[in-house]
């Protein structure tokens, strides 16, 4: 089997169904696990992939996501190639999205029993989610400057985070909108979460916001884009750490502030 994936979440979903020697080429976006360079080809961007560089590899099986990937792209290299298309839009969608992938990448048992322990993290979760409370409940997620832009409730973002108990303020028919920074103000989010991709907002970001939105800017906090948008492995692993920062502290924000959520 040759497998290549231009999706870094389900490149680190492959590698933890144990088929990393299988892995003949991927994004230069995926970047977990760190030693991939060693074994699988770069192939460009996950929107400009380097088609011929996939051809001449000659791939058994292709992982693609409609959201990340051009769907000219992926048209052509289903023109050629055995291809999983993918598209979670919830962590609820993410069990089955393991048993697919199992199933394409013949480890059907693999990925049922993955599925089956994210269901169950998932049904626990549901029974207690107010993880986040000290954060407040209503939120802002930003995933990008110049311009300005945030995250809708049709996200996977969204949902993952309304898992937890909480509420995104930003209604928008489109599923990452432009948003000016006054008028986000004007719907009070408790928080403004600034997402470390795909911009890598640091402090002087949020400094920037605080002096165009003044007095009205909610608390603002750094947090890791990649445990909040990778499907896959990462689901069950950023759920996992979460709930257990829960249960080791009677501050939920210091211990999940260590890997996840920080003040800025």
């Amino acid at each position: 089997m040759r497998i290549v994936s231009l999706v870094p979440s389900l490149t680190k979903t492959v590698c933890d169904f144990g088929l990393q020697k299988n892995m003949v080429g991927c994004t230069n976006y995926c970047i977990d696990p760190p030693n991939l360079n060693r074994t699988s080809a770069r192939i460009g961007g996950t929107k400009d992939p380097n088609i011929e560089a996939i051809f001449s590899l000659a791939p058994t099986h292709v992982l693609v996501n409609e959201e990340e990937n051009k769907p000219s792209d992926i048209a052509i290299l289903q023109s050629r190639f055995n291809v999983l298309n993918t598209f979670p839009k919830s962590p609820s969608d993410v069990p089955d999205l393991l048993i697919k992938m199992g199933d394409f990448l013949a480890c059907p048992e693999i990925g049922r029993q993955r599925a089956a322990v994210l269901q169950k993290a998932l049904a626990e979760l549901g029974a207690n989610p107010h993880v986040f409370k000290s954060l407040g409940r209503r939120f802002a997620y930003l995933i990008w400057r110049d311009p300005w832009m945030a995250v809708s409730e049709d996200t996977y973002i969204s949902r993952f985070l309304e898992l937890f108990g909480m509420e995104n303020v930003v209604k928008s028919d489109a599923r990452y909108p432009v948003v000016e920074p006054k008028e986000l103000a004007s719907l009070t989010p408790d928080v403004l979460l600034m997402s470390s991709e795909p911009w890598p907002f640091r402090k002087r970001d949020a400094g920037a916001w605080r002096e165009m939105v003044g007095d009205t800017a909610a608390k603002i906090y750094w947090i890791d884009g990649k445990v909040m948008s990778w499907y896959g492995a990462t689901t069950l692993m950023a759920i996992e750490e979460i709930c257990k920062a829960k249960q080791n502290t009677k501050s939920d924000e210091k211990q999940i502030a260590k890997k996840i959520v920080r003040r800025m």
